[in-house]
């Protein structure tokens, strides 16, 4: 779809999560107002489907100079593989069907909705603000209620179902987390939700935020870390990037202790060369742009 780049394209944008729904306008780059932010509604595609409208009724809403003429697309990240639009089930999500999200929304919105995987999604913003603008292979991993990754090789969005985040890291199957029928996987040890099951199996009565500073628990912290390093090891191997990028909450807010070294990496990898893992400078909202700049491309395609 061409348009006219000197017109104000407007697109309605929605980062879901397995935790919060994020939703909000961004125009020529620019967040419209604040970002709207509910808890995501798991386990029900039609209450999905629902809170969306919701939201984007909300959204347009608080505009009251909005001219909806000028809103060209709506595009969705969702914590699940995607192809040609269609979710095909969620962990986050606890969604075992596909969902169709365009055909489902198409007559509420009259206008093209894109959907994509929210890391893939994600990763378009860091190309476009972050360390995409100097480098040209990297991984985008987000650590929050699951793990997922996106990648970037020669400067170029690896745009297929990669679910790296339940690669089996864990081989004491009295220690490690069921996921999906197996167990032991990276997302089940060392995930928000991972962590969780991990406290329920010690029966502990505190919250997955409140371990981290807790001198109790630092053993348990650590092992958190040691899971980490594992994964970006597997990262390494496969990819070789020349960067890794953390975003997410758990990833984020406690970046500094639960991010390996690149020490603690090399013990489960064979590649020499370890690359830098740093934050994403995006911020909280990368997902969000990351849908601005998926419908920005498909807008110029």
């Amino acid at each position: 779809m061409q348009s006219d780049p000197k017109s104000p394209v407007i697109i309605e944008c929605f980062d879901i999560g397995g935790t919060n729904i994020r939703g909000v306008l961004i125009e020529d780059g620019k967040i419209k107002g604040s970002v709207y932010i509910e808890a995501s509604i798991r386990n029900h595609p039609d209450a999905l489907i629902k809170q969306i409208k919701n939201i984007s009724n909300t959204i347009r809403a608080r505009e009251t100079d909005l001219d909806p003429e000028k809103i060209k697309a709506v595009s969705i990240g969702v914590p699940g593989p995607v192809e040609g639009d269609i979710m095909f089930g969620s962990k986050p999500l606890e969604i075992e069907e596909r969902v169709n999200f365009p055909f489902r929304l198409k007559d509420y919105f009259k206008i093209p909705v894109l959907v994509e995987n929210d890391m893939n999604m994600a990763v378009n913003a860091e190309l476009a603000m972050g360390v995409g603008k100097q480098t040209k292979n990297f991984c985008l991993v987000t650590i929050s209620t699951g793990i997922g990754i996106g990648l970037v090789v020669n400067g170029q969005i690896y745009n297929r179902k990669t679910e790296i985040g339940h690669s089996v890291i864990e081989k004491d199957f009295d220690v490690a987390n069921p996921c999906q029928g197996h167990s032991g996987c990276w997302a089940a040890q060392a995930s928000g939700d991972g962590i969780k099951k991990t406290l329920e199996k010690l029966e502990a009565k505190i919250e997955v935020a409140q371990i981290f500073e807790d001198p109790a628990y630092a053993s348990l912290v650590q092992l958190v870390k040691e899971y980490n390093a594992h994964g970006f090891g597997i990262l390494v191997n496969a990819y070789d990037p020349e960067k890794i990028v953390i975003m997410g909450s758990v990833g984020m807010k406690q970046f500094d202790r639960i991010i390996p070294s690149k020490d603690d990496i090399a013990r489960y990898t064979l590649v020499q060369t370890i690359p830098d893992v740093v934050p994403t400078l995006i911020g909280e909202d990368i997902g969000l742009y990351g849908a601005y700049y998926r419908a920005l491309n498909w807008m110029k395609s």
